[in-house]
């Protein structure tokens, strides 16, 4: 009588245990994790910041009803002090170069004027305009990354390209010049 050998996709694999690399692995996650939160919250930041300043864009108003839209909006998401700080001088800033910020706009938007551009693209450049000119720790990447984002989310695909396409000569610009 033959004795049938075990299929080798059935055979029991015997236990690599590497602990040091296993371990590796946890503290990679929970650094990796720990970034995710951050930016998340810095994201969260920005979103709340768009929404505020949105209104900057439809209308004339004025910097305490902006505060107190962003206020009202902040209720539900409890940023942590520190970006609730930050957030309210993105804000307070922007809207006192708004101007200047809109020139720039229309200046690397060739063919483009400030008033055909559409409102959620012109408040998404105004803020990411912002970063670039008073955040010298944000990699310029990660600003032209986060406007794009931003811009798909209350925007089109093709908005998304047009917002990059000038935030990309912009940056150039800036960089150029330091």
């Amino acid at each position: 009588m033959k004795k049938w050998k075990k299929r080798p996709w059935k055979m029991k694999k015997s236990p690599k245990v590497k602990k040091p690399l296993k371990m590796k692995k946890r503290r990679m996650k929970r650094k990796r994790k720990r970034m995710s939160e951050n930016i998340s919250k810095k994201r969260m930041m920005r979103k709340l910041i768009f929404e505020s300043l949105f209104q900057l864009s439809v209308k004339d108003v004025k910097l305490e009803d902006i505060l107190f839209t962003f206020e009202k909006l902040n209720e539900g998401v409890r940023l942590e002090e520190s970006y609730y700080l930050e957030a309210k001088q993105y804000i307070e800033d922007i809207y006192k170069n708004k101007n200047e910020y809109d020139g720039l706009i229309e200046k690397y938007s060739i063919d483009w004027s400030i008033e055909r551009i559409g409102n959620i693209e012109k408040t998404v450049m105004r803020i990411f305009i912002y970063e670039l000119i008073n955040k010298k720790d944000v990699p310029i990447k990660v600003i032209l990354n986060e406007s794009t984002e931003l811009t798909k989310t209350y925007a089109t695909q093709k908005a998304a390209a047009f917002v990059n396409g000038i935030m990309d000569k912009i940056a150039r610009s800036q960089a150029s010049i330091t």
